[in-house]
């Protein structure tokens, strides 16, 4: 039986509530209204704009906070979309290197920004946070807008404050595979009221509820949730899969990485329908659960990561044993013979995912520092592997995937 390599982290409550209100003829507004209202409580005096994606969010947050030609700040290892998106919006971009301790930006090298610098994107990778308290003293003191990528980092907190409460804005992904997940989503939290009321009239004069992108949609929700279960997984995909990554890595790759949106020359703002009422009911039942999905993730990763904790080639990113963030993710580092490891896990079941596409350098974007260098980011590149985490995902399986890495690594 294999272990897929993407899960929903869904409750009978998540399935009932999915049902009733797919059948249910009601007005969506008090599902709305409520998912708004719970939201609030994690992001006191903020506007909420509940959004069919977190980039279009993200596209909103850069249409209407900047003006072509302002210099904009992002990690170089971020979510290569929204610098695609950046560069759409005719803004100028430039990367800085990353920390070698949680492989978000560095702060030290914040101090030499250029005095043109207009706005900073910080990226809360795989959901563990930057060190934002410091990047939001340098935008104070500098006047510099700060726009944080909390796509991965629901339920994140640093000293206290859930992330997204630092900036102008937070862009947050409920997409299918995030927690929580309101099965393709994304929120907008914002203390700019202009551009709360910007995206709220954006919204209504151009999403619409298209019958053929809702179906296209619901399809796909239906696929990723049969596929999360490792028994059904093994049934219907695992062999597809396997066939790919031996025989056609090119459709293999664009498949694990459709949701990049990097395979168009332009973004499409209008790409998805307007959210659904059942995706709102899934989301607040997600909420609602929250917290206890976040203990016990936290309590298989810091399992997982003790089993691993005396192999000299791996280097465990992120501390599971802290409490403050959502251990989303768990991502290794394999310091040597690393496709060699993966492919041998891969054989023997365990399906993760090779983090080869946060590297910013590496798509064809027109940054002003090209001629920088990135010595912490090329390190890490093509070297991290990410594996599935969730709540429901048992002990024994947790046994399963740390004994196959152990014995890859042992043998390589």
């Amino acid at each position: 039986m294999a272990i897929p390599f993407f899960s929903i982290d869904l409750s009978k409550k998540d399935y009932f509530n999915l049902i009733i209100n797919l059948i249910n003829p009601l007005s969506k507004k008090k599902l709305l209204k409520k998912l708004k209202d719970m939201i609030s409580t994690r992001y006191p005096n903020k506007y909420i704009t509940i959004l069919p994606s977190g980039r279009l969010g993200f596209y909103l947050c850069m249409k209407f906070l900047f003006k072509p030609n302002d210099l904009v700040i992002f990690s170089s290892m971020s979510f290569p979309l929204y610098i695609k998106i950046a560069k759409q919006l005719n803004l100028r971009v430039k990367l800085i290197d990353v920390s070698k301790s949680d492989l978000n930006i560095n702060t030290e090298l914040l101090n030499n920004i250029n005095d043109n610098c207009k706005g900073i994107v910080v990226t809360h990778l795989f959901g563990n946070p930057c060190e934002v308290k410091k990047i939001q003293q340098i935008c104070k003191e500098r006047k510099i807008l700060l726009i944080e990528d909390c796509a991965q980092s629901f339920d994140s907190k640093f000293d206290g404050i859930e992330t997204g409460n630092f900036g102008e804005a937070g862009i947050i992904s409920t997409s299918l595979l995030k927690i929580p997940t309101t099965l393709s989503g994304g929120i907008l939290v914002t203390k700019n009221k202009k551009l709360h009321e910007q995206a709220d009239k954006w919204i209504l004069e151009n999403l619409d509820n298209n019958f053929k992108k809702k179906i296209k949609l619901f399809i796909k929700i239906f696929l990723f949730i049969l596929n999360s279960y490792p028994k059904i997984y093994s049934i219907l995909s695992d062999k597809v899969f396997s066939f790919l990554k031996n025989f056609n890595p090119r459709i293999y790759r664009k498949i694990l990485y459709s949701g990049m949106g990097m395979k168009n020359k332009i973004y499409d703002p209008k790409e998805r329908p307007n959210i659904s009422k059942f995706q709102l009911a899934v989301g607040i039942s997600q909420i609602e659960r929250c917290e206890i999905m976040t203990e016990k993730r936290r309590n298989n990763s810091k399992y997982l990561q003790n089993k691993l904790k005396n192999l000299e080639n791996i280097k465990v990113i992120n501390d599971h044993f802290k409490k403050e963030w959502n251990h989303q993710y768990f991502v290794i580092y394999i310091k040597k013979n690393f496709h060699k490891i993966v492919d041998q896990i891969f054989k023997n079941g365990i399906h993760a995912m090779d983090e080869n596409v946060w590297n910013c350098l590496n798509y064809d974007f027109k940054i002003e520092n090209y001629k920088d260098t990135f010595d912490v980011t090329e390190k890490f590149d093509g070297s991290l592997l990410r594996l599935q985490n969730n709540s429901f995902l048992t002990k024994r399986e947790i046994d399963k995937i740390a004994n196959i890495i152990i014995k890859a690594c042992n043998e390589n």
